[in-house]
Formats: structure tokens, C-alpha cells, sequence
């Protein structure tokens, strides 16, 4: 993909990064000034020539996103002194840094109501991550999104491992195919206060099972209270994929909004 595309959909995604221009060069460089590439937190895309400036850069890039503040620094690099590279010219590089906007979505589970409920997330402002232990769904899903930069597909063999790794402020949606995969899955989210949403596809009778299981592991009346289950506005529609997909995406809004005064659930068999 090259950087003006790339820019375009992070932009559109909500995505963090930073864009690196080739601004000026003396004497012999890869790329000729307005050479440019984009740099997430994962990706690089399109090239000011590879080898070790490009490393170089990458890796300032990614530092300036993990500060996490709008700006544009300059920087010069001798290439020959600096890089231990044969062109030896002098390359100076601007770096433009486009922090993350939106919230960022835990998605775990690939299945019917997953993948409806990525098709709506993809055209808001928010970033996904897609969790599921079965590879060959995720792709075939991913494929089938047109593999959108604000999805992130995770294989997840191990439930904790996977919410041990979730950054700071991911707001968390379970729904795989397996109950007890549903379990480890919220017990290891309320055990990190500083994930603010934990929602569970389900039944009030799923929801009721679920309470009295993490009560019985010592969770207190606290951290269960965290649990929404079943997770998803009463929108008065049916129970299609789509229509949970629907409810469950309009309550991950309003309470990103801070409107939480609306308290029904979508109860959901399950």
C-alpha cells in the first residue's frame, strides 16, 4: 500500500501514526527529497529507501506515537558516520505525528455476531482488535472486510495471555463459541481495573451462572457489577447477528459518550 493510501484510511480508522517526508538531500541518498512512508505501531508503509535510515526512522516514529502528541520534529543523518551506510550523503527527514483518535475495541470471537459487529466498527472511529483461537475464520473474515487497517486479527490460544496483553483503556466484548472460553475470558478482564467495558454476549441465565461462578472465585460485588451481560441496548429489534451486532455497537457509543443512564440489556440465548 502506498503512504497517501495509507494515510487516507488510518485517518478515516482513527489509527495513529506518523508520516516521514524525505526533505532534503546532499550528496548520495536511497530517495530523493519528497520521498515519503507512514508508520504505525505494527506497520510501515511505502519507503525512503530501506536499509538503516529507514530502520532508524521507523523506530523514532513509533517512539513519537507512543508518547502519543500531535506535532513534526526534524531530523538530519549522515548516512555514512551515522548509518554505516555506502551512500554517505546527508538525508534530512521530517517526521509528522498523527496520534491515535476514537477508543479501542477488544473483539473476542469470530463467529456470526462478531463478524456483523466488526462490519459496523470498522466505519467508526475506533480501533479493533479481533481475537479467536481458529485462524482460518479470522482470515476468511478479515479477507472478506477488505482486511481494513483498523482490524487487527489475533490468534488467541490462551484467554489471560490474550487480556494480559490488551493496552490500557481497551474496552472488551466476549462472544467466542465456547462458554468456558467466555469465562476465563471475563474473569481475566475484571482482574484489570483499567479496562473500563467487559461485555458478554448471552442470557440472563448465562448472566445470573456467571455472577455466581465469579463470586464463588472471589471477585467482589464490585468487580462483578462490571460485567454487562447480556452486553447490547434493547433496541426493540429481532436477534439476527446484525441486530445484536447493532445493539451491542449503539451501547459501546453511548457509553463511550458518557450516556449511560439507559440500563437495558438485549437478552440474547446463549
Amino acid at each position: 500500500m502506498k503512504w497517501l493510501e495509507a494515510a487516507t484510511r488510518l485517518t478515516a480508522s482513527g489509527e495513529g501514526y506518523v508520516l516521514v517526508t524525505v526533505l532534503g538531500v546532499r550528496g548520495s541518498a536511497p530517495r530523493d527529497a519528497q520521498a515519503k512512508m507512514v508508520v504505525t505501531r505494527e506497520h510501515g508503509f511505502d519507503t525512503i529507501g530501506g536499509g538503516n535510515l529507514e530502520h532508524r526512522a521507523t523506530g523514532h516514529a513509533r517512539r513519537l506515537l507512543e508518547a502519543g502528541a500531535a506535532g513534526n520534529e526534524q531530523h538530519a543523518y549522515t548516512l555514512g558516520k551515522d548509518m554505516s551506510q555506502c551512500c554517505g550523503g546527508k538525508v534530512e527527514l521530517l517526521y509528522e505525528c498523527f496520534p491515535a483518535t476514537g477508543f479501542h475495541v477488544a473483539l473476542f470471537g469470530a463467529g456470526h455476531v462478531g463478524a456483523a459487529l466488526v462490519r459496523i466498527l470498522v466505519e467508526l472511529p475506533c480501533r479493533i482488535a479481533w481475537h479467536d483461537s481458529r485462524i482460518e475464520l479470522l482470515e476468511r473474515a478479515h479477507a472478506e472486510l477488505g482486511e481494513p487497517v483498523s482490524v487487527r486479527t489475533v490468534v488467541s490460544e490462551n484467554p489471560h495471555s490474550a487480556v494480559d496483553a490488551l493496552p490500557t483503556g481497551a474496552w472488551c466484548v466476549v462472544m467466542t463459541h465456547s462458554h468456558d472460553t467466555d469465562f476465563e475470558l471475563v474473569e481475566a478482564i475484571l482482574s484489570r481495573p483499567d479496562l473500563p467495558f467487559c461485555g458478554l454476549i448471552g442470557s440472563d441465565s448465562k448472566a445470573a451462572s456467571f455472577r455466581g461462578r465469579l463470586a464463588r472465585k472471589g471477585f467482589s460485588e464490585a468487580e462483578i457489577s462490571r460485567l454487562v451481560c447480556p452486553v447490547g441496548l434493547d433496541l426493540g429489534g429481532g436477534k439476527s447477528p446484525m441486530e445484536v451486532a447493532v445493539s451491542v455497537a449503539a451501547q459501546l457509543l453511548k457509553e463511550q459518550s458518557g450516556d449511560i443512564a439507559g440500563q437495558s440489556r438485549l437478552s440474547v440465548v446463549s
